[in-house]
This record gives C-alpha cells, structure tokens and sequence, in this order.
C-alpha cells in the first residue's frame, strides 16, 4: 500500500489517483475508478510519497478456463498524474484544456477533448472526438479518433512500488505527430432476438508512432484488436470465446485465442474443456536473454461437483499439445472448491502444480447486501473517453473488484486489484482478505499476494511474496489501530541475473479523549526497503507524531494545540528532486509546535503559532553524515467577520534559520466569504516564499492561493 512517485515537491492538490484494470493479453483498460483523498489514500507533497488505506493486489479474475500460469488473470493498476515544482529556473509554460459531451436524445452521444501545453520549445497538444450510438445498455457502438503533437505525457513506470522507475526517451517524440483511432461494439443478443442470451463485443484500435495521450504512448506504430462471445446453448450446454492481437513495430507481437464450453451433466455435476492457442514473437532490433517466443497450444478439461448445499469442488487436468520456440510447456493438474461458512460468506480455495511450478489460490466471496462497500471498484466505462483513446471495452456488464463487504455482524471481506505497470506487465498475482470483528472492540484483518508477474515487452519475471496483518482496538474513549506489511521481489534482470528487494512497512495510529474538551491523538509510521544490489539502492521513512488538543466545552472561545513530529526520510534512487537529479539527501527532524486562537468576541480571533525544528541533512546515502537545519516559526494572526458572511484573514510570519544567520519575514491576508452553513471559500496572498509546515524545506509557498473549508 506504500507508492514512492518518482517526483517530490509535489503541487498541493494538483494529484489524481486511480485504478485502472486492464486485459492480461491486450493490455486495454477495460475499467477505471477515481480514488478520494483522505478515504482512499494519504499523500505526502514534498516527499513523493502516496499510501493507500488498503493494500492491494496484482490481478483479477478473467473467468477463463486455461490456466496461463501458477495463478491467472488480468492486472489491475495505480496510476498517479501530478504536478510538481520544477526547479529553481523560471519557466514559461502555459496548460490549457478542457473535455466536454451531449446527448443528442437517448441514443446519440458526442464528445469533444482539447489539451494544448505551450513550454519553452517543447509544446504539445492533443484533440479527440468520440460519438457513441446506444441501443440499449448493453448495445452500442462507439467510434473515436485523436491526434497529438509532440510529447503531452510521458509515463513513469514502476514495478516495486517506486524504487527504480523506466520511461521513453523524449527525444523519440521532438515534432512527433500522430494518429490514434478506436472502434468498440457490443451486441446483447436478447435485445435483437428474444431466445437468445448471448453476449458479442468486439473492438479495433490503431495508434501511429509518435502518438502521445496520458495512458497510451507509442513508439513505433501499434494495433490491437480483438473480441469476446459468449452464449448459452439449450439448457445444458454453454459456449465461450476470447480473441486478442496486438501487432507492434519493432516491438512485441501477440497473438492469444480461447474457446471453452460447458456442459451441465445433472443438477450435481458439470463438465467443462478449454482450448487455447497464443504466440509471442518480439520483432525488436535487440532480442532480450529473458525473452519467450513461439506459439504454444494448451489444453484442459475440468469436472466440477456441486452438493447444492454448502460446499462444491472440482478437479482440472490441462496439458500442453505443442510448443515451438522456447516456450515453456504449461502442463498442470489441481484440485479446488468452495464452502459456504453462512449465508453470505464462501470460502474458496485451489492449489495446482505443473510444468510452471506450483500455484495455490485462497479466496472469499460474497453475496451482494446493503452492508456491503465498493470503496475501490472498477466499474466498466463503456461510453466515457478520458483525454484521447477510451477506457471501455464493452464487456458484460460491471467488472467489480476493490470490495469491501461487512457480510456478518463481525466479519467483512475485500478482493482488490492493483496497478502495475502502462501496457508492459503481465501478472499471475491474486490477493484477498478478510476482516473480522468478534466483538465491538477488536477487529483483525490478513491480505496476502503471492505469484509471478511477466514483463510483456522482455519476458523478464518477477517472483513476488507479500503479505499483512491488521489489528484495531476501540472503545468509546480509545482507538488504536496497528499494522505490519511485508513484500518480497525477485526480479529477473535483462542479462538473467537475478535482484532480491524485501520492503517492510509498519503502520500504526491511536485517540484517546481525555474528557469532552481534550484528547490525544498520534501516528507511528515505518517503512525500511533493502536491495541486493547495495545501501545505494535502500530506501525508507519514519514519521512518528504526538498531539494534543484542548477546546474546553463551556468556556469555547479558547483552542490549544500542541504537537510534536518525529520525521526521517531516505528518498528512493528511482526520485528526482526539485533540480531534476536524483534525491539523494537523507533528512531527520525533531518538531515541536504549539497552536492557541482566541475568541475576543463572536466576530474577531486573535492566535498564535510557535514552531521550532531540530532538523539535519545528509547529502551522503551509504555513509551519512549529517549538518544542522534549525529553525523557529513565529506566526501572529487575527480574523475578523464583517458582514455577516464575510471574512478576512491576516498573519505575520517570521521564520528565523539560526544556523545560517538568517531571517525571512513576510506577511499572508485572505478574504473569504461563507457560502450556506456548511461551505467558506476564500482568496488569498502568501508574501513569503516559506510554509508554515517546518518538514517541508522547500522556498516556493509565495503567491495566490485558493481554500475551501467544509463542516458537517
């Protein structure tokens, strides 16, 4: 759940986090969901730094029956866009942008995208258009076309959560200009003919060289295309069918093509065959070692048994009929099943063993109720196109995974996905969870996420171990909550040595109210990261912090605050600072601040903040040593309310760095005015170029700024 971005001094608010889910074989997103600040992840700005409110796994379940690997399915994704402070040289760039649709009736829909950045000599932009003809919910056709100019985004990837990052080469894309096209249709075929419930989808997309929108960026000329079909035949019999090809330049060509059919024996029993045909062949003018090419055939037949009660099982055989290259063979033989423990909880479970090693899948599921959450959920965009190509796939229906269901008055469960890679990974990872509450004052909580992963463009794999622990403790006056992760990576580097890197991340937060008008409050975070290849390439952060709040409740004009933060970062290799070079300096501080406002009368408040930072840094990574960064905040502010609905802010700063002999004065006015009961928005002038946040050793705070405050 811990994601190092590979920029710090990030702009405040400017981030947007999302899943993206996207087919093993293609690489196509096939469903996107937007994250929420504070309830699905915290993020720190100046380090570069997100950590989600779950853990996450690798892939989801793509309802097919050959086995590609230990554990199959398709991948899930994290991507982060963000901006960040470029650099202490001035710059003169100007973004502008805008999306927009209308619904011509109920059946026409026509969207519009427009991005045109102007820096320096790097300019971009892009332009696309979409127009979607909808029948029904589940038949449409959708048609889109884009066209960009010169680099609009160049994607950072990561496989380790942050520590080492790979990306195109800029200059690929100096007056790149390029086209992309896109052609989705589904077809529901009880809306045409009224026997028939099958399901048809296809879709065709063409991206030239030098075409550049955020998620998709191509080098050399790329198409994919491909479809699936699904129908029910009488009572007993059932068919399916999954196409996909992608043809790259210069690059990878794959080829992947399932057939599987069902066959209901009795209400018991039920029989099942799979056939699969793919081929890998990497047309790229250097071949790497780790690379797997040629066409491989498997096979697998599947009987299953049903008691219609609590509990089924089922037993699979698969083999490989040919192989040519130096494909692996893929044969493998197991055995799994499922238990009902109540009427909405189920058990699910399944090990394997085959010529790709041995694989085990530990499972829950649940049926859908209203105390059920879908704080993470990938939901199928089939008329929505985000900045360029599209998201959606048109696939029956939801694909829903990032479930967090409370299934019993103690018990809840979550399956989730997690985001890899942009169109290069391919993963046998699956991770569940459960938590349980057995009373209303303990809860526990286990994830686990245990597999390969296969980098689509070299064949290079990942082995990866992980897993966690959560434990929480509430009463009326106490919350305490505790947490421990563990990953383990082995990566396969491109000349067929190996890397190992182990990542432990300790969470762990507690309140406790006093009385009605104070309490304590604290956080102890940890994170330490070793790498094989050296203390170079290690990494981590610590972040203890302690604080306590007074508001007395029948004498409410007076608020105290005070607060004290244990701070320790050792940045990745894989970040860059603010100067645009790797951040290597490795920072420790102790800070202790003090926060009191009064209410003289109901429309003016005075207060005033105390902070003092015992801070050093180190520009050394294996061999610190470290100098002396201290510093004291003064701030003295006053709020008045005039006018009924208005509001105007004024602070005197003064930030002393005794260390280097130096002072830096200024002042900060707002005006804000009350929108309702609930809403102030206001407008400001920062005249100093410091925060008044003492970890952040940044001198870029100065200029207008925005604040939007909310109350329930």
């Amino acid at each position: 759940s811990l994601y190092f971005l590979q920029r710090q001094d990030l702009l405040g608010g400017s981030e947007r986090v999302r899943i993206e889910l996207r087919d093993k074989a293609s690489g196509v997103v096939t469903g996107v969901r937007n994250l929420t600040p504070a309830l699905d992840y915290d993020i720190d700005y100046l380090q570069g730094r997100v950590l989600l409110a779950e853990p996450l796994a690798s892939t989801a379940d793509d309802n097919l029956l050959v086995r590609s690997g230990a554990i199959s399915g398709d991948e899930a994704y994290l991507v982060v866009r963000y901006e960040y402070t470029p650099g202490f040289d001035d710059i003169d760039a100007l973004a502008t942008g805008g999306q927009a649709h209308y619904w011509f009736g109920e059946h026409v829909k026509l969207g519009l995208t427009a991005n045109v950045n102007e820096q320096d000599d790097t300019d971009s932009s892009l332009q696309a258009a979409d127009v979607t003809f909808r029948w029904t919910a589940g038949s449409w056709l959708k048609f889109q076309q884009a066209s960009s100019e010169g680099l609009v985004s160049l994607p950072n990837r990561s496989s380790d959560g942050g520590y080492e990052f790979t990306t195109y080469d800029p200059a690929s894309f100096v007056n790149a200009e390029a086209d992309a096209d896109r052609t989705d249709i589904s077809v529901s075929l009880d809306d045409f003919v009224d026997f028939s419930k099958g399901k048809l989808t296809a879709y065709v997309q063409e991206a030239e060289a030098g075409y550049s929108a955020p998620g998709l960026t191509a080098l050399t000329d790329t198409k994919m295309y491909g479809g699936t079909f699904s129908l029910p035949i009488g009572e007993r019999f059932s068919f399916g069918a999954k196409i996909d090809n992608r043809v790259q330049e210069q690059g990878i060509e794959t080829q992947a093509r399932e057939y599987n059919i069902g066959y209901q024996i009795n209400d018991s029993w039920n029989l099942s065959a799979g056939y699969r045909e793919d081929e890998r062949l990497d047309g790229s003018i250097i071949v790497p070692l780790t690379q797997n090419q040629g066409e491989r055939t498997d096979a697998v037949v599947q009987l299953g048994y049903d008691s219609q009660s609590t509990w089924n099982t089922y037993v699979f055989a698969q083999d490989t009929l040919s192989v040519t290259g130096n494909r692996n063979e893929n044969g493998r033989f197991g055995v799994g099943g499922g238990y009902r423990v109540t009427e909405n909880l189920r058990f699910e479970a399944e090990v394997s063993d085959g010529d790709l090693g041995a694989g085990g899948r530990l499972g829950t599921n649940y049926i859908h109720s209203d105390h059920t959450s879908m704080y993470l959920n990938y939901a199928l965009e089939n008329e929505r196109t985000d900045n360029g190509l599209p998201s959606g796939r048109g696939r029956e229906g939801n694909l829903v995974a990032g479930i967090k269901s409370r299934i019993a008055d103690s018990t809840s469960i979550f399956l989730e996905e997690r985001y890899q890679h942009n169109l290069t990974m391919t993963g046998l990872t699956h991770g569940t969870g459960f938590t349980f509450a057995p009373t209303q004052t303990w809860n526990l909580g286990i994830t686990t996420d245990i597999g390969t992963l296969e980098d689509v463009q070299t064949g290079a794999e990942t082995d990866r171990l992980a897993t966690g622990v959560q434990v929480g403790f509430s009463t009326d006056k106490l919350q305490v909550s505790s947490g421990i992760e563990y990953r383990s990576d082995d990566v396969e580097q491109l000349d067929l040595g190996m890397t190992e890197r182990t990542t432990w991340l300790f969470r762990n937060s507690f309140k406790y109210q006093l009385n009605p008008g104070a309490r304590f409050l604290g956080k102890l975070n940890h994170s330490e990261s070793e790498s094989s290849e050296g203390d170079f390439y290690d990494g981590g952060f610590t972040e203890a912090v302690v604080g306590y709040a007074y508001r007395p409740v029948h004498h409410d004009r007076l608020n105290a605050l005070v607060k004290y933060t244990y701070f320790y970062d050792v940045p990745t290799t894989g970040q860059v600072s603010v100067q645009g070079v790797a951040a290597e300096f490795i920072q420790k501080s102790h800070i202790a601040a003090v926060d009191v406002t009064y209410d003289i009368t109901s429309n003016l408040t005075i207060g005033g903040k105390y902070g003092y930072r015992l801070g050093q840094v180190s520009l050394d990574r294996e061999d610190p040593e470290f100098f002396d960064n201290n510093a004291s905040l003064y701030v003295i502010r006053g709020d008045y309310r005039f006018r009924k609905n208005w509001e105007v802010l004024v602070e005197a700063r003064l930030l002393d760095i005794s260390d280097l002999n130096e002072q830096k004065s200024g002042a900060l006015a707002a005006i804000s005015r009350y929108v309702g009961d609930h809403l102030k928005i206001g407008l400001g002038y920062n005249f100093t170029d410091f925060s008044d946040d003492l970890t952040d050793l940044s001198y870029d705070h100065s200029g207008v700024f925005l604040n939007l405050t909310g109350s329930m």
